[in-house]
């Protein structure tokens, strides 16, 4: 009788420890799968990381177009819609790679659904065209055309040479030429169409003086030229790589914006899409309810795309692990 009392009482202690050891499990168990869906959670909410400089510029909707003539005139109004960025270049010798001096400037955009219309202003610097000894500076709107991160043969850019005698200087329209490593104007090289329109000033065009540049381009959303050597752009939204780019040649250094600090000689940047800034064209706005809103067009982004699966990550993962957590509980009970 005692024996068999004792052996009760025995698995008695057995059954409870059993049934603790399957409590604290199932406790161990539920930790470890709140802090994974706390710590999915977490990276969930850190959108995925961008490989493009600064941030991005959004282009204006507008039905302003400017008059490119080189001259903002705040009284026209013509660039009172546009988007603006203040921005400054860091101006950096090719040969020592040394800071010489910071320049302010201001970008401006806007575009409709024929043209981008774009404007750079460079404040407080010195007027060269003369070309005694290479004494004159270059000025160039860049962009990476599939934003892709990687130029390729015909994408697009507008520029100048300030040397009056240069082809550069009244053949503004620029294509990125791979084989020759460097960026070349439509004519003489490719013997195709200078598009769009490109007109600049200073406001005191006296060689060494001190005023401020400003550069006015009407980029069509579709050149001439085709794909080759021209955007071609077919729907927007659209991003674009973009870099703004500044050489005095006669003091040998550049600016470029936006701008990789760690990455020299500045000009070099010019030559490498990972190193362009996002441009976003707007689309047309449509009416709806009597307020303008964006029309909806297919994606044809591959950033757009990733946006939309770490979305739909965001709502998946947590419900699968929540799912597994149930299961777990039930199981376990």
């Amino acid at each position: 009788m005692g024996h068999n009392y004792c052996r009760g009482r025995e698995r008695g202690r057995v059954g409870i420890l059993k049934k603790r050891g399957s409590v604290l499990a199932l406790i161990g168990s539920k930790r470890k799968i709140s802090l994974l869906i706390l710590t999915t959670l977490f990276l969930l909410m850190v959108p995925p990381a961008s490989a493009d400089l600064g941030t991005p510029v959004y282009s204006s909707w507008t039905t302003n177009p400017p008059t490119i003539d080189g001259d903002i005139s705040s009284f026209l109004g013509e660039w009172t819609d546009a988007t603006t960025r203040d921005f400054t270049l860091d101006m950096r010798l090719r040969a020592l790679d040394i800071s010489m001096e910071n320049l302010t400037a201001r970008f401006y955009v806007k575009n409709d659904v024929t043209n981008i219309y774009a404007a750079v202003q460079i404040f407080s610097d010195d007027y060269d065209a003369a070309n005694l000894g290479n004494h004159y500076d270059v000025f160039a709107l860049l962009f990476e055309d599939n934003h892709d991160h990687v130029l390729v043969s015909g994408d697009n850019g507008e520029g100048i040479w300030m040397w009056a005698s240069s082809p550069y200087h009244t053949n503004n329209d620029w294509y990125y030429n791979l084989s020759a490593t460097q960026w070349l104007a439509d004519l003489p090289h490719a013997g195709q169409t200078n598009d769009g329109a490109f007109a600049w000033t200073h406001t005191n065009m006296v060689e060494e003086a001190i005023g401020t540049y400003t550069f006015e381009m009407r980029i069509p959303l579709v050149g001439s030229d085709g794909d080759a050597y021209d955007l071609a752009i077919i729907s927007l939204p659209k991003t674009l790589g973009f870099k703004i780019w500044f050489y005095e040649l006669d003091e040998g250094m550049d600016g470029v914006y936006p701008d990789d600090t760690a990455y020299h000689p500045n000009d070099q940047e010019t030559l490498d899409g990972t190193k362009f800034g996002n441009l976003v064209l707007a689309p047309p706005p449509s009416a709806v309810g009597g307020m303008a809103a964006p029309i909806v067009i297919p994606i044809n982004e591959p950033n757009l795309l990733a946006s939309l699966i770490w979305m739909a990550s965001a709502i998946i993962l947590p419900l699968v692990a929540t799912i597994a957590f149930v299961k777990l509980k039930k199981k376990k009970l």
